[in-house]
């Protein structure tokens, strides 16, 4: 998910809209000093969106916003406030929100804070509001893009239109759709009520 192409398509992005930014207006910039970072960072994002189509899954792309995106090209390592991410395949769509989140190696992301992944069984574009889905809520999970691994050692709750699962610690494998809760799993069941 965050391969070199990735950062090389980010920084594209970036470059166009800060020409089309400085074309349309010739006012100052709102970013106050205060909110930029160090110069250590090989760029620095606000209020960013990219899109990455993935060539060997030709139905995949996957969205990422973030208020702010802090890169550091020497160690391959970014911070990010806000993420928001969807991965959207023809089988599923998945949002995934967090308050921060830090990106390793440009392939494994972790995110912190009130994080909340949310599974849709069908394709992005044809989401309903009032469509079935499964909600997985804790406060840190890490994601390994190479491997489609998640893995939390927190408290994971996993709610669904029938019930609500819970414990501490998960495994889970997005291309077999496969998860475990390590330890302290309990559950809730409610039976439907449709003949």
């Amino acid at each position: 998910m965050f391969s070199g192409r990735f950062i090389l398509f980010a920084l594209i992005l970036a470059a166009l809209a800060l020409w089309i930014s400085f074309q349309q207006t010739t006012q100052q910039s709102a970013l106050l000093d205060s909110s930029l970072k160090s110069t250590d960072y090989s760029w620095q994002l606000f209020n960013s969106t990219t899109w990455q189509f993935d060539k060997t899954q030709s139905k995949q792309n996957t969205i990422t916003q973030a208020d702010s995106v802090f890169y550091q090209e020497a160690n391959q390592t970014s911070q990010l406030s806000q993420p928001r991410i969807v991965i959207s395949q023809p089988e599923q769509t998945l949002v995934i929100r967090s308050q921060q989140g830090k990106t390793r190696a440009d392939s494994v992301l972790e995110l912190a804070g009130q994080v909340i992944i949310t599974q849709f069984d069908q394709p992005y574009l044809t989401i309903k509001t009032d469509s079935q889905n499964k909600t997985l809520t804790t406060e840190f999970i890490t994601y390994n893009s190479n491997t489609e691994e998640i893995n939390s050692h927190r408290e994971v709750v996993i709610t669904q239109a029938n019930g609500t699962t819970s414990g501490t610690g998960l495994q889970a494998n997005l291309q077999t759709r496969q998860f475990q809760l390590l330890s302290n799993v309990k559950g809730h069941y409610m039976p439907s009520t449709e003949n």
